[in-house]
């Protein structure tokens, strides 16, 4: 075989590796072990992430069943303010809780963005 499909197959074989391979950095997919701190923290961390015109609610185990959080708009509920076209087209915020170095972060997927959660604790997502 020449020199050049050797390594034309070399760089093959590593790319292929590569896409099988944990993200860079060890980040594993995270969950909140479910304590009022963790969930006041939680709280905290998405009033910062998220535009502060509106509340959000967020469920007493959120982030401690999946690693995967998705915070949907809510339409305005009364009737001085409906919506034009009767649907809400804005797509919602999708958070990650990560684990990376005993050091827990939340990710917003949409831009990558992260904060570390100081205070909460994080114990790895079962089955990753």
């Amino acid at each position: 075989m020449s020199p050049t499909k050797t390594a034309l197959a070399l760089g093959t074989l590593v790319l292929l590796g590569a896409c099988q391979s944990q993200p860079a950095g060890g980040d594993t997919p995270a969950l909140l072990s479910g304590t009022e701190a963790d969930q006041k923290e939680l709280r905290e961390k998405i009033r910062d992430a998220l535009p502060a015109d509106k509340p959000v609610l967020l469920a007493d185990d959120a982030l401690t069943r999946d690693s995967l959080l998705v915070i949907e708009r809510a339409p305005p509920r009364d009737l001085s303010r409906p919506p034009i076209n009767g649907r809400n087209l804005q797509r919602p915020e999708t958070f990650r809780l990560l684990l990376n170095n005993q050091r827990c972060w939340l990710e917003r997927l949409g831009d990558g963005k992260r904060w570390e959660m100081v205070e909460a604790s994080c114990i790895p997502a079962p089955g990753r």
